[in-house]
């Protein structure tokens, strides 16, 4: 059944076409990925379904009493409430049937009747069908996956960062349940452990889901269509990522011999009205082929989006022998925020750091950048190597002069031909070479600092999230730059497309410790799953004495406590518990009990000899 309709839609912006023709339909259960590059539309879909703004042309139409639930943060009620009151503003009509029967029941208590029980009845029926008795469950629930605690829920949301209001947001609308949801990059500010508790529910999400994403591998989840605007128009592509891109060079194709046979056939037929039109004999021949001529629909050149950054990117001076020696490596600023890191790196290897928000991936990259002092412990490059570092917000361009200027303060000894020359080989074209800086997209600046990168030939590659709010084509080009790289990178990125084209080992951290793994971001998912594979390295420490334990065996309770703990949590989302009020309790307060234990265990470990070697 369908729910939202587009037909025709035309959009324009200040004179400039945004798109036309657009007919879109959105189904009861439609799993929908919206792609395309920044600035063609995507968000400008959505606002028209909202109708925040109207079409140049075209209808829209909302069928019944559809229910659109749309992510940002002006879901949000204000700054004032507490987090817990703003989510239970979703269900203020059950709170209202639950007070009703509070209210009847006293009645009852003080005059019973058939009446009373009669309303009684209806009233506890329709509590149990809107959820009177589960949804405080579904709250906790669907907090606890966006990384909220029981602490959180008395904060007042204005004390919240940006990324967390988002996350707010978004848990509300979940909660709301809306026959449609809206999400416009719903993967911002969240780690890879909510994304992929985000990616499973919205796969089973009774409603339909219309995304506007660059997550490849949240397409792949999550869609079962992928529509991109290309050209003015809205074009449909079946699921996932890899199929659409195969059905896109195929349709590429078919179009370009289309368009070289009906090029054919009308330089055939203007041939002959040029030769025959003023030739008495011909004349009617040659006006039955410019009738012919006007009538043909003529099929546009189609233009091809397989850009590729055409250069050789490599170290000063490769080796595959080890660049990077970290030993004992205590991170952070007045408490240590990861356990001692010890690993060697070589220089052929291209390392994925992973984990939690807030777990220390940044700090850790910038103690190795030496803007952070290491707690304790050394880190050591090899003498005289260059060091490449590159993030996605390129803070460290220029900001005015034209894009040979900015080439040619940095690298005076290139004539403005060799500029021009690399500047073609990153896409930049004719004009574009004279632009200011200041008006560059960002995917322009990332192609500007990407070429500067490249001339300075680093020995060694420092990547922090270079792939963040960038479309689709640009993140293409990175992973196509950064996977022909022949030398070592150690990167942090929460786009698991990325991390699976350049990782060969993965450095993943979390509360506990931190273990590195060979392979890929799918090989180390396939590890983690099937719970065969050790990893290649974990935490080794000194054993010592606390009272009457050694630290290996407060190591290893500490660990089994952990482990029971996160067991209790996953079953917190059996529907067997979350629906049974007095079990999720009981649950609730067994993980109260083990977080106590697993917190005085670590007290003693840190008081312990073994916990940092010295």
């Amino acid at each position: 059944m369908n729910l939202i309709r587009l037909n025709n839609i035309k959009k324009s912006f200040g004179g400039t076409l945004l798109f036309q023709d657009v007919s879109f339909d959105v189904g009861d259960s439609d799993k929908v990925a919206i792609i395309g590059k920044n600035g063609v539309g995507k968000s400008t879909l959505f606002k028209l379904i909202l109708k925040e703004i109207a079409p140049d042309s075209g209808d829209i139409f909302i069928f019944g009493d559809t229910t659109i639930g749309y992510l940002s943060q002006e879901v949000l009620s204000g700054d004032s409430r507490t987090l817990m009151d703003e989510m239970l503003l979703v269900f203020q009509e059950v709170e209202r049937l639950g007070d009703k029967l509070r209210e009847i029941t006293e009645k009852m208590a003080a005059n019973p009747s058939d009446a009373f029980t009669n309303e009684y009845g209806r009233l506890e029926e329709l509590y149990r069908f809107k959820g009177g008795y589960e949804y405080q469950t579904f709250i906790d629930m669907i907090l606890s996956r966006f990384g909220f605690g029981k602490t959180d829920y008395d904060r007042q949301v204005g004390s919240f960062s940006g990324g967390e209001k988002t996350r707010i947001a978004f848990a509300k609308i979940l909660l709301a349940k809306p026959d449609v949801l809206l999400l416009d990059e719903p993967t911002n500010h969240m780690d890879i452990e909510i994304i992929e508790w985000l990616e499973d529910y919205l796969k089973r999400y009774e409603g339909a889901v219309v995304v506007i994403t660059h997550d490849k591998y949240f397409i792949d989840k999550v869609a079962r269509e992928i529509y991109e605007f290309d050209n003015e128009h809205l074009e449909k592509y079946s699921a996932p990522y890899d199929k659409y891109l195969m059905e896109k060079v195929a349709r590429y194709d078919i179009l370009l011999k289309q368009y070289q046979r009906q090029q054919k056939e009308i330089s055939h037929l203007q041939s002959f009205v040029d030769r025959f039109r003023y030739k008495a004999t011909k004349a009617k021949s040659a006006q039955d082929r410019i009738k012919k001529l006007n009538r043909i629909e003529r099929i546009e050149l189609p233009k091809s989006d397989h850009r590729h950054i055409s250069i050789a990117f490599s170290p000063r001076r490769p080796t595959d022998a080890v660049i990077l020696e970290i030993s004992n490596l205590v991170i952070g600023y007045d408490r240590p925020l990861a356990f001692p890191i010890t690993l060697a790196m070589r220089g052929t290897e291209k390392i994925g750091i992973i984990g939690p928000n807030g777990i220390g991936k940044t700090t850790f990259i910038k103690t190795l950048l030496g803007e952070v002092e290491p707690l304790n412990g050394s880190y050591d490059f090899p003498k005289n190597r260059c060091i490449g570092y590159f993030d996605q917000q390129v803070s460290d361009l220029p900001s005015s002069g034209s894009l040979i200027e900015c080439v040619h303060s940095q690298y005076p000894q290139k004539t403005i031909k060799e500029i021009r020359t690399l500047l073609g080989r990153f896409l930049f074209t004719g004009e574009d070479d004279f632009k200011d800086i200041s008006v560059l997209s960002g995917g322009e600046k990332v192609r500007l600092r990407l070429l500067l990168l490249m001339c300075e030939q680093p020995d060694f590659l420092i990547l922090d999230e270079p792939t963040n709010h960038l479309d689709i084509e640009t993140k293409g080009l990175i992973e196509d730059v950064f996977n022909e790289y022949n030398g070592p990178i150690l990167f942090i990125s929460h786009d698991r497309y990325f991390i699976n084209k350049v990782a060969t080992k993965i450095l993943a951290f979390d509360q506990k410790q931190w273990l590195l793994y060979s392979g890929n971001y799918d090989d180390y998912k396939t590890m983690l799953t099937e719970q065969k594979s050790e990893p290649i390295h974990s935490i080794k420490r000194k054993t010592g004495s606390v009272k009457k334990l050694s630290y290996k065996e407060l190591e290893t309770k500490f660990i089994h406590t952990e482990k029971e703990v996160q067991l209790l949590k996953q079953q917190l989302f059996n529907p067997d518990i979350y629906s049974n009020h007095e079990k999720y309790r009981q649950t609730e307060r067994r993980i109260e009990e083990l977080e106590q234990e697993s917190n005085e265990l670590l007290i003693q470990m840190e008081r312990s000899d073994g916990f940092i070697e010295n």
